[in-house]
């Protein structure tokens, strides 16, 4: 059996030779696609740790008779793997470099000889968090250059509203240049700024995936560029890679759940740090059509919160039958007195509903800290347990 030295240049040497039969495999990529090479450019000054975009750059260098940007460019991820202690992504690279005849074979031998060396070293776990594009980080090469080219290049002037809260567009963009606000109108008619987001960041996700209008406006605060998707491309992806289709699904649910916090007037104190922590250790469950939440009002050990859709609490009462629509916005649980639904009391939704179920601790926690959180929480608990109870006196 080949000692793992013997195994890790084997592997090397492979992965130099598939890169080099990488265009045969696919013919579809045209080899004077400036704006293919534009875009894998874009996207490695971003992610300048990211194998999926800096491999593929340097064949289509190569393609493009600019030998030298891909010798350099080869090098310099050989010398990036090894600082960050991945020495068997170095090797590879050296190997490419080779096969490119980069005119510097001293170093080249000197830092195969450094990479062999650590090889046996233990593994870095460390994914380079900001340096590779996590949306495709479970995407082989040509799946990545699959999903890139199905995207549309838009250049967007300082000012101009890429997508406008409420409308209905289901497109997806990734932004390679330029700055972008993301901000919101209140139910009150109050601006709220969400967040900027950078090179590197997507948006529109939410529209993309779940065919939602869009939860907010984001708008260009300079001149940018951006490569926008269809919801066929993102279908495509996710059918093509089963776990990138998981991975984004993740990142989706998690970013619907943190725009939430803002929209919802329960969780308008909440500082950036529990909005994370609400999105991250919340799910959101999708039901369709007439579809039966709870039965008897149990829901046990939990705060559900409508995000998109309608449902309906059905009571009876001395024999008559009282029907509430839940919109919105709205909670019920088993975690407080005032979430209690009454006994008895079936829940089902109207058509496409999405709920996020927030967890016990992280319930509680805001009770605790909130006063604005708990305060919402019981007035509305109040009007709705005297509506299913036949109350119309308030």
């Amino acid at each position: 059996m080949p000692k793992k030295t013997e195994y890790t240049m084997l592997h090397s040497r492979i992965m130099a030779i598939h890169f080099f039969s990488f265009h045969l495999q696919f013919p579809y990529m045209k080899p004077n696609n400036e704006n293919l090479l534009r875009v894998y450019q874009d996207l490695h000054k971003i992610f300048p740790e990211d194998l999926h975009i800096a491999r593929p750059l340097i064949q289509m260098l190569k393609t493009a008779n600019d030998s030298e940007q891909a010798r350099d460019l080869a090098m310099g991820m050989a010398r990036r793997m090894l600082a960050k202690g991945r020495p068997g992504d170095s090797l590879s690279f050296l190997e490419i470099c080779k096969l490119l005849e980069h005119p510097d074979k001293n170093e080249i031998e000197a830092m195969v000889s450094i990479a062999q060396l650590t090889v046996d070293g233990p593994i870095d776990m460390e994914t380079g968090t900001g340096k590779t594009f996590m949306l495709i980080d479970q995407l082989s090469d040509h799946e990545t250059l699959d999903f890139l080219e199905h995207g549309r290049l838009i250049e967007i002037k300082e000012g101009t509203d890429i997508v406008q809260q409420g409308e209905v567009n289901q497109n997806f963009y990734l932004i390679l240049r330029g700055n972008m606000q993301v901000h919101m109108t209140s139910k009150t008619g109050h601006r709220i700024d969400v967040s900027m987001l950078e090179a590197g960041h997507f948006f529109g996700e939410f529209a993309c995936v779940y065919k939602l209008p869009r939860s907010a406006t984001v708008t260009a605060k300079e001149n940018a560029l951006v490569l926008e998707f269809s919801d066929t491309a993102i279908s495509q992806l996710m059918q093509r890679s089963p776990i990138a289709g998981e991975r984004l699904m993740q990142i989706i649910q998690t970013r619907l759940i943190h725009s939430l916090s803002f929209s919802h007037p329960a969780m308008s104190e909440l500082p950036e740090t529990d909005r994370k922590w609400l999105a991250e250790e919340s799910h959101l469950l999708e039901f369709q059509g007439d579809s039966l939440i709870t039965r008897d009002g149990e829901m046990p050990d939990r705060c559900c919160v409508i995000v998109y859709g309608t449902a309906t609490a059905q009571h009876t009462v001395d024999g008559k039958t009282i029907e509430l629509i839940m919109n919105a916005g709205e909670m019920f649980g088993d975690l407080n007195p005032y979430l209690n639904l009454p006994p008895k009391t079936t829940v089902h939704t109207n058509g496409r509903t999405l709920i996020c179920s927030i967890p016990k601790e992280v319930f509680r926690s805001f009770m605790n800290a909130y006063g604005n959180f708990e305060q919402w929480v019981e007035a509305h608990g109040k009007k709705r347990l005297q509506k299913l109870k036949g109350d119309t006196s308030n």
